[in-house]
């Protein structure tokens, strides 16, 4: 049997983290992996906020 890679365990503990995050009711958990095998998180308890900072007036189109 071959060694897991360190990507390869990387992805394993950030899909058992997912799975538990939602079991415990947060909102968001988003995981990039780098190459190098380092992972950055980003979770929180609640929905994040959409950025809709324009208006129907800022979108010129036919103009």
């Amino acid at each position: 049997m071959t060694k897991a890679s360190v990507q390869t365990k990387a992805k394993q503990a950030a899909s058992a983290f997912i799975r538990e995050a939602r079991e415990a009711g947060w909102q968001r958990a988003k995981f990039e992996i780098k190459p190098d095998g380092s992972v950055i998180v980003d979770a929180n308890m609640v929905a994040s906020e959409a950025a809709d900072d324009f208006l129907n007036s800022d979108l010129r189109m036919g103009e």
